[in-house]
């Protein structure tokens, strides 16, 4: 690929990352309001749709093993076009319980499929020398515009613009829409450039040689239980605030996203992998401890005044860990034997993390009740460990 071409992709893939992380922050910030104000669901129905969610994650390796031969670019227009299928139904159809399960679960496995897809993408385009870099820059992109979602999603509901009390529901409407233009953008790259098959070998692919990617991708999925579960629920459950609180939370998350991401791609490639993945096993044990800490003082003192404000910062702290997640994806570049093999190992991947967050959540949910909230917490700093033993691997 000649640099004016590769320049060209690059500013079109970006316009695909901000429509993807618009369209996906529409749905994925109001998904648990819809089940309830929808379809008036029960804590046993809400346990079981976790299901169809969180299960294409596991079948993701299965699918691009199958799909290798079309290239990352047409399994990224299928991926968004299953996405696409899914906010159309449940957006303008207003289906049914059984109906919105299915067409749920097709759009989560299009969302799935798409994640390996998006960094393989990504790293693709990098001009040689500037992986991290590149990485950053889309990261912060995707940040951004899933802050934007974000803001659009409060002051939507707070003014009474969105509504789940009409037959469309916009937000999903609009992520619709958003997806639509993804696809054909993704269909534009992929007709504009020379496609190959990017996974020659289509049998499940499991190396010895990628132990630290695996490790670092099993203690991922532990951690993200903390961004996605855990952490919400200390200001949800201990300290008693609304929807509103957790979106004004997730905003300020996305804005310092867009600001730490890019950093941290510098620093990526100015340190290397080994000791960024040192730098993020530092970064989550000390941010998950505090967390763990102040949420246990929770447990004993009513919360108020400093206390309140020190539980929010640590929020924001312990779930930025996330931006650290392109540092697995260039460790798997830069110890692949092959470069066809990267896409296929960042889905096993991402199916291992899956595997562990369904071990995990149960487990960690033990713990809270058993010895308190702290602990949570704690075992997930401790999981930081898989980090640095996958930095002495490499």
């Amino acid at each position: 690929m000649t640099e004016q071409k590769r320049q060209r992709a690059v500013q079109i893939f970006l316009v695909v990352l901000a429509l993807t992380a618009l369209a996906n922050g529409l749905g994925n910030n109001i998904l648990s309001n819809y089940f309830n104000e929808v379809f008036h669901i029960d804590s046993v129905q809400r346990g079981f749709i976790e299901i169809p969610r969180e299960s294409p994650g596991i079948l993701c390796m299965v699918l691009v093993a199958a799909l290798g031969f079309l290239g990352n670019l047409w399994m990224s227009v299928v991926a968004q076009s299953l996405v696409l299928v899914g906010f159309i139904v449940m957006g303008w159809l207003s289906p049914g319980y059984g109906m919105m399960l299915i067409f749920m679960f097709v759009h989560s496995l299009g969302m799935h499929l798409f994640m390996p897809l998006n960094d393989a993408i990504s790293m693709d385009l990098a001009e040689k020398g500037k992986v991290g870099t590149t990485l950053g820059k889309f990261k912060g992109v995707t940040t951004l515009f899933n802050m934007a979602a974000a803001v659009m999603v409060f002051f939507g509901f707070r003014t009474g613009f969105f509504s789940f009390g009409t037959k469309t529901v916009l937000p999903f409407a609009i992520g619709s829409v958003c997806t639509a233009g993804a696809v054909v953008l993704l269909a534009v790259m992929a007709l504009s450039s020379r496609q190959k098959d990017t996974v020659k070998n289509h049998k499940l692919l499991f190396r010895k040689r990628y132990m630290p990617y695996y490790m670092v991708t099993l203690a991922y999925g532990c951690q993200k239980r903390i961004k996605i579960v855990f952490a919400p629920w200390v200001i949800i459950n201990l300290m008693d605030q609304g929807a509103d609180t957790v979106a004004l939370l997730t905003i300020v998350v996305h804005l310092a996203g867009t600001w730490i991401a890019p950093v941290i791609g510098r620093m990526l490639d100015q340190l290397g992998v080994r000791k960024m993945l040192l730098v993020e096993a530092g970064y989550i044990a000390v941010s998950f401890s505090v967390m763990g800490l102040l949420a246990g003082m929770l447990d004993s003192f009513a919360a108020g005044g400093g206390l309140t404000w020190l539980v929010y910062g640590a929020y924001v702290l312990c779930v930025l860990f996330e931006q650290f997640n392109m540092v697995h994806s260039y460790m798997m570049r830069s110890i692949a034997l092959d470069p066809s093999e990267v896409t296929q190992t960042l889905s096993v991947g991402l199916s291992v993390d899956h595997i562990m967050a369904i071990i995990a959540s149960p487990i960690m949910g033990l713990i809270w009740n058993a010895w308190g909230v702290q602990y949570v917490f704690l075992a997930a700093a401790l999981s930081a460990l898989l980090q640095v033993a996958a930095a002495k691997r490499i």
